[in-house]
């Protein structure tokens, strides 16, 4: 989705979203995401990782710059397999461009630190197939997925906002969420 698209996407659907998940999102946010160029800034994602605890801010895009090596191979790392012999892959360069989309929509609708607590995102072929129910060809084993919650924003409120990314998979699950880059779809798991 490119930059206008997303922001027709928001203008259309804001007074819908801000009924129905809580008023995360006015239609003067959308107004300073328009004004604001969302798409040709700096894009910075803040992860924790539940699991291990580390916790980074990585700056994968510099406006003028383009991507940046040093804050990609960052966001490669926050994304490993860490329960796998911290096992890298690459990750898909959409994922981290959804992610920045989500944690900036929230910070420009007032969050003050809505920070991403990453659950589960790479994954090795091996790892998956322990997993229950996890899909034989999840889109976790392609670096393009992950499960999260965030800080400050409902799991309803974070699905609707993945939702007008129409992006990828979101599966909803009890106590985060599912997101993928793979073919538009949605469950419940």
């Amino acid at each position: 989705m490119n930059r206008r698209q997303f922001l027709g996407t928001v203008i259309r659907t804001a007074p819908a979203l801000a009924l129905c998940s809580g008023a995360i999102l006015f239609p003067d946010e959308a107004l300073a995401v328009d004004n604001s160029d969302f798409w040709r800034r700096d894009r910075l994602i803040d992860i924790r990782r539940t699991d291990t605890g580390e916790r980074r801010s990585v700056r994968f895009y510099a406006a003028g710059q383009g991507y940046l090596q040093n804050g990609y191979m960052a966001a490669r790392w926050l994304l490993r397999d860490a329960k796998d012999g911290n096992a890298i892959t690459n990750i898909d360069i959409g994922l981290l461009n959804l992610l920045y989309g989500l944690q900036e929509w929230a910070r420009i609708a007032g969050k003050s630190n809505p920070l991403l607590q990453i659950n589960s995102a790479y994954r090795t072929r091996r790892r998956n197939a322990t997993i229950e129910g996890a899909a034989q060809n999840s889109m976790h084993i392609y670096g393009r997925a992950v499960d999260l919650t965030m800080r400050g924003i409902s799991l309803n409120q974070l699905t609707s906002m993945a939702a007008h990314f129409n992006a990828g998979g979101i599966g909803i699950y009890s106590s985060f969420i599912h997101l993928d880059t793979g073919r538009v779809r949605n469950w419940r798991g």
